[in-house]
């Protein structure tokens, strides 16, 4: 391989990372979904979901969907996560909380990376 062959390569490699560098910076950021399964004859589920939209309120790039066990939708997505008990809070399909959040800060640090 030639100097000249070399020199192409390194530039064509550097080009490469540098159109790389901007494609992550103009990739739009992922955001955080807050699941919050709940039931209409729950006593607790409407504070739950409350705390979850006032966290979202306050952060952005976080999204808030309530998943009711009453319809079909909700039902099931329940039962594919296990989900015993309502109020149940998911972020991004992990279970963070079983019953609403002791407070909005313990929802808001379960929320940050």
């Amino acid at each position: 391989m030639t100097e000249d062959d070399e020199l192409s390569l390194i530039r064509k490699k550097k080009l490469q990372e540098m159109m790389k560098q901007q494609s992550d910076k103009m990739a739009p950021k992922r955001s955080t979904v807050i699941e919050v399964f709940t039931s209409p004859t729950c006593p607790h589920c409407p504070r739950a979901l409350l705390m979850a939209k006032e966290v979202a309120a306050s952060m952005p790039g976080i999204q808030v969907v309530e998943q009711s066990t009453a319809t079909p939708q909700g039902f099931a997505k329940a039962a594919l996560y296990n989900v015993q008990a309502v109020p149940t809070v998911f972020i991004n399909g992990k279970r963070a909380f079983v019953g609403a959040p002791p407070s909005v800060e313990a929802l808001r640090q379960a929320v940050r990376p």
